[in-house]
C-alpha cells in the first residue's frame, strides 16, 4: 500500500474527519467521530496533494481500486467554505 493510501486510511480508522457515510475503500471508523475544523481539512488537503503528486514522480505502485481521499477532502472543503 503506498503512502497516500495509508494517511488516508489511518486517517478515517483512528482520528475520523467528518461523520460518514463515507466511499466505497473507505475504513469504518474505530474510534468516535471528533469533526476536523475547516483549517484542518486544509492543511491535510495540501499534505495528501503533496505526497500523491510524489508518488506519481516515482511511480506509484498502488492498486486501481482506492480511495480518491483528495476529491473527498476537496469537496468537504468546499461544502464548509459555503456555509
Amino acid at each position: 500500500m503506498c503512502v497516500y493510501c495509508v494517511m488516508g486510511d489511518h486517517a478515517f480508522r483512528f482520528n475520523p474527519p467528518w461523520q460518514g457515510p463515507y466511499p466505497q475503500y473507505v475504513p469504518a471508523p474505530l474510534v468516535p467521530v471528533n469533526p476536523w475544523p475547516l483549517e484542518q481539512l486544509k492543511e491535510y488537503y495540501d499534505l495528501l496533494k503533496q505526497v500523491r503528486d510524489l508518488e506519481e514522480q516515482i511511480g506509484c505502485p498502488c492498486e486501481p481500486n482506492k480511495a480518491d481521499y483528495i476529491k473527498m477532502f476537496k469537496e468537504k472543503i468546499s461544502q464548509l467554505e459555503k456555509k
